[in-house]
């Protein structure tokens, strides 16, 4: 094992930032969670009436509302995949990167990033599917979806890392055992 990292100031703005992000993730899940019950509730009525007025189909209240629990879904991802990294940087702070665990952590993370790009393809179906009514109903609805390329290789990115970190923990076991 190797010494920990000592006073690494990139290393500690990247553990704050991953913290900060935690937080605006658990904030946006609070309040699509309160969205979705106010939906449910008190907002029904008010909402079933605009889908009535805008043409679309009775069950478009449903839709919404299952929309915004893929939101929620893919937010819990988004945590999740910076709770993975969070073990990544703790681990490199305390000097050994190079472990099996953080090319699990990492095959994990590149695997969330697979589900987020399916669950953003979901959405994006939900939301041209909703457009139309939207406009008919006085809302703009541009949303604005392209094919995210950086996201796509962040994905392959963390699978090949997966196998970089996989091969160094390896490695350094063989090494330590020829010692």
């Amino acid at each position: 094992m190797m010494p920990a990292i000592q006073k690494d100031p990139l290393l500690s703005a990247a553990k704050v930032l991953i913290v900060l992000i935690q937080i605006v993730v658990v904030f946006a899940m609070v309040m699509i969670g309160i969205g979705i019950g106010a939906l449910l509730s008190v907002g029904h009525a008010r909402i079933v009436a605009e889908i009535a007025a805008a043409g679309a189909p009775a069950f478009a209240y449903w839709l919404l509302i299952a929309g915004m629990a893929v939101i929620f879904g893919l937010l819990a991802l988004a945590y999740r995949f910076f709770k993975e990294l969070t073990g990544i940087t703790n681990s490199v702070g305390a000097g050994d990167p190079f472990q099996i665990e953080n090319a699990d952590r990492l095959t994990r993370m590149g695997w969330i990033s697979v589900a987020v790009h399916g669950v953003t393809l979901l959405i994006m179906a939900l939301a041209g599917w909703f457009a139309p009514y939207l406009e008919k109903a006085g809302h703009h609805a541009d949303f604005g979806f392209d094919l995210d390329i950086e996201g796509i290789l962040l994905t392959l990115i963390l699978f090949i890392l997966a196998r970089v970190f996989r091969q160094g923990a390896m490695m350094r076991a063989e090494l330590e055992g020829t010692v």
